[in-house]
């Protein structure tokens, strides 16, 4: 068997990165993905594979009624429900991440209904030289921003936030003021 060069996007180059794991090559991480799927059953339509979402593991807006009981549940402030979302870290550095999702929240809040990629945050942190509490930008986003179930974390950060909703990679911020 022959090796076989493909080109991916920079996103799924980063999501590829972020499932591996110490020891395991690239080859190892797609056909583990391509078991795990196998085991799961398969989800293909009868249209085939085309018809399948660009990102399985995308979100998808909730349910109204799934909204209005988080809005019931979520703390009075976006700085609260950060803090009570048990996101890795402690002193200086939790505060600089938290810090840096607020300014991604007012970002988005600045720009209602308008899609905001992960490239635009990245953008917004070069050019306001926001501390991020992380190395890089990658480990924010991956450690502290996107669903890493990895780490035991179900939900993409942004998302919980009120207001914002997931629209495949992009981000829009919905919710009206009263």
């Amino acid at each position: 068997m022959g090796d076989t060069t493909i080109r991916v996007s920079d996103e799924l180059a980063d999501e590829l990165y972020d499932r591996k794991q110490r020891g395991e090559s690239y080859e190892e991480v797609i056909w583990r993905l391509i078991e795990n799927r196998d085991e799961a059953g398969s989800q293909e339509s009868p249209d085939g594979p085309q018809s399948l979402p660009d990102r399985r593991d995308a979100l998808s807006p909730p349910a109204e009624h799934e909204v209005a009981e988080a809005d019931e549940e979520e703390p009075e402030g976006a700085e609260e429900l950060l803090r009570s979302l048990d996101l890795s870290g402690s002193g200086s550095r939790y505060d600089a991440r938290v810090n840096a999702v607020l300014e991604f929240y007012a970002y988005l809040q600045d720009h209602p209904g308008e899609r905001v990629s992960r490239g635009d945050l990245e953008e917004l942190v070069d050019e306001r030289d926001i501390d991020i509490g992380y190395g890089s930008f990658k480990s924010l986003w991956g450690n502290w921003i996107k669903k890493n179930t990895s780490q035991g974390r179900d939900f993409d950060t942004l998302a919980r936030l009120p207001g914002v909703q997931i629209d495949g990679r992009d981000y829009i911020y919905t919710k009206e003021e009263v």
